[in-house]
């Protein structure tokens, strides 16, 4: 355990790894200053570690702002990345086909263990919504209640509907791939250490690319299962002035795919009364969102969390299930 300090006050920290197959260790942190607060799973997303909650900018973070606020906050890492072990090497062949049926579940698992009889609230951002999501979907018997999801940024298919966006997307992938040339894993820079395997690169670029949402190696169809399935109440952050990223219309395509819910859309940006014209990172790292759309997103956890306390809900103790194609 340690000590973080964060705004004049003090919040703790632990570390936890979670075995997958025999030869992987996930990190999963945790943040708290209640013990007994809700918890709360946050994942990042593609190029990210879970280092984009925590980032090192004075009194900014997702994870210390919402510990802070009393949730229990819980970081996790998937294989290869952040504090998992072993680190991504050119021989790493696991993509998101893994992240959904493997590492997810397990760090899910690890979770309701150590907070038994606990509902989970989870939240992602970019891709790692996109996985939560898809893991929502597979799994046919969550151990615990999922009370619902935020997301930042987030968005499947990439519609490419003017010329600027075909742009910025062709340079986006040119740019990975010459990264991955040399140390066979996608970087975010040259000198940065959050990498991406090759595998998980493509995945993702045919999951952008393609209207259906399947998955890799065995076909399962997200979409289909997600929308029989029914999403929890979901709130979405989104930016005003991206023209790639991160975008309302990514959002709202988002919304639309993932079929019939309680779904709240926000906005970011100047023109909208926030603070700052985020990008799809900063609009987590920026301090300024502290004070910005975080309180936001506090009140709406605080809410689901309410709903829980009020209503009799069922406890169901039993391990997931994964769905198969």
């Amino acid at each position: 355990m340690r000590t973080y300090y964060w705004r004049q006050g003090q919040l703790k920290l632990d570390d936890y790894r979670v075995n997958v197959g025999g030869t992987q260790q996930l990190q999963l942190q945790r943040c708290y200053r209640d013990p007994t607060g809700m918890p709360v799973l946050l994942l990042p997303g593609f190029l990210n570690d879970a280092s984009v909650f925590f980032p090192k900018v004075a009194g900014a973070g997702l994870a210390p702002f919402l510990a802070a606020g009393g949730f229990d906050v819980y970081t996790a890492e998937l294989r290869g990345k952040g504090g998992s072990w072993p680190a991504l090497n050119r021989k790493s062949v696991a993509g998101l086909h893994e992240a959904i049926t493997e590492d997810l579940p397990a760090h899910i698992d690890k979770l309701a263990r150590l907070r038994p009889q606990m509902p989970q609230l989870w939240i992602g951002e970019g891709l790692g919504s996109v996985l939560l999501a898809a893991t929502y979907a597979r799994c046919e018997n969550l151990p615990v209640p999922v009370l619902g999801m935020a997301h930042f940024g987030a968005g499947r298919y990439c519609e490419l509907n003017s010329w600027s966006k075909s742009l910025r997307y062709t340079a986006w992938q040119w740019r990975w791939r010459l990264r991955s040339l040399f140390g066979g894993a996608v970087r975010r820079g040259w000198r940065e250490p959050t990498r991406e395997s090759r595998t998980s690169a493509r995945n993702w670029r045919v999951w952008q690319r393609k209207t259906d949402w399947c998955d890799p190696v065995d076909g399962f169809d997200y979409r289909r299962a997600i929308r029989l399935k029914g999403m929890p109440p979901s709130l979405y952050f989104a930016i005003r002035n991206q023209i790639l990223w991160g975008t309302l219309e990514s959002a709202r395509l988002w919304i639309e795919e993932l079929g019939e819910h309680d779904a709240r859309l926000l906005g970011l940006g100047k023109a909208a009364g926030n603070q700052s014209n985020y990008s799809q990172r900063s609009m987590i790292t920026s301090a300024r969102a502290c004070d910005d759309h975080f309180p936001q997103l506090l009140a709406w956890l605080q809410e689901r969390g309410d709903s829980w306390l009020t209503v009799d809900q069922p406890r169901p103790d039993s391990r997931y299930q994964l769905a198969t194609a």
